[in-house]
């Protein structure tokens, strides 16, 4: 049995809203898109095309964790209407929840933090993917895609330390003395947690993980846990929890390295990215393997571009979504 886990919050709730403003410090944590911005919390129905992909192209999927800050998703009807004859629950786990022994650092409004506890769900299967709620699977799925004899399959390239570490040195420091977190630091932290010299650079897509890893690097290295469950908000410190999962499996001896090239799209809508959408929907017609989607920012596209992107999923996925 395979399990898939996503971490949701609806940033648009007044009640998160009011309780995440009632622990900011003055450091305007809420206006850093890299700490505590609206970009970590504001969705716009991505939750339901991630969980449409995996109830039509990933069979072997055979329950779906949500885990949420005690909020519901409210998918019974879209489930109901467009997947009528599913047998795969979903099942909302409260993230609080699986902090137990560790509930002196919640409330937490970063999303590492909860991808750090995940493994802690009851019942999780040992093989089991994570994704973001705005990844998705754009093509039929194997089994052996994700994992193959006890091992986990790893779409992406390979880089040394010390390219990145230089980078990471030069880059400019904010006005509140910290320099931006990036998705590269939290992969360059992960690797130094897992004592590696080198790093993977992961694409946004669905990731698969060994639940037994992760039980004893921590149970080993209780001070991991810590670390990056004690900022309520994003910090330069933390690691890149997928990432460390990888690195565990290499030294295990349980990772499948393979090339990440055209297997994943991403879509990154901005103000200053003219016809974005369009763009990289002409770019889908030319992908021969793909295999994966991310859409990241989908807020920041104009109407016109959010209908297109619909249109495309409602296709792809042969759904009714709520936005159309």
């Amino acid at each position: 049995m395979i399990d898939a886990v996503l971490t949701w919050v609806d940033g648009n709730d007044p009640a998160l809203k009011a309780v995440k403003t009632s622990y900011l410090t003055g450091r305007k944590e809420d206006t850093l898109n890299d700490v505590a911005g609206p970009a970590r919390y504001i969705q716009e129905g991505e939750l339901h095309y991630a969980i449409a992909s995996i109830l039509r192209f990933a069979e072997y999927v055979k329950r779906i964790f949500i885990v949420t800050p005690g909020q519901d998703p409210h998918l019974e009807d879209f489930i109901g209407r467009n997947f009528p004859d599913s047998k795969v629950p979903v099942i909302i786990i409260d993230q609080d929840s699986l902090f137990e022994g560790h509930e002196k650092y919640l409330p937490v409004f970063n999303s590492i933090a909860v991808e750090t506890m995940i493994w802690r769900i009851p019942g999780l299967s040992e093989e089991f993917i994570y994704m973001n709620d705005d990844f998705f699977f754009a093509a039929p799925s194997r089994y052996e895609d994700l994992f193959q004899d006890g091992k986990v399959v790893l779409y992406s390239e390979r880089y040394p330390n010390i390219a990145a570490e230089f980078l990471r040195l030069v880059r400019p420091r904010r006005k509140d003395g910290k320099r931006r977190f990036t998705y590269k630091d939290s992969l360059l932290n992960s690797s130094y947690a897992a004592g590696m010299n080198h790093y993977y650079h992961l694409p946004h897509e669905p990731h698969p993980l060994l639940k037994s890893l992760f039980e004893d690097f921590y149970r080993e290295h209780p001070e991991a846990i810590t670390r990056n469950i004690s900022h309520r908000f994003r910090d330069n410190e933390q690691y890149n929890v997928q990432s460390l999962g990888y690195l565990l499996a290499e030294k295990a001896g349980k990772l499948i390295h393979r090339s990440a090239s055209g297997l994943t799209i991403k879509f990154q809508p901005a103000p200053e990215k003219k016809n974005h959408i369009q763009k990289k929907l002409k770019k889908i017609s030319r992908m021969k393997n793909l295999r994966y989607g991310c859409m990241n920012d989908l807020r920041n596209a104009s109407e016109d571009e959010k209908k297109m992107f619909w249109e495309y999923m409602s296709n792809l996925l042969d759904v009714k979504f709520k936005q159309q």
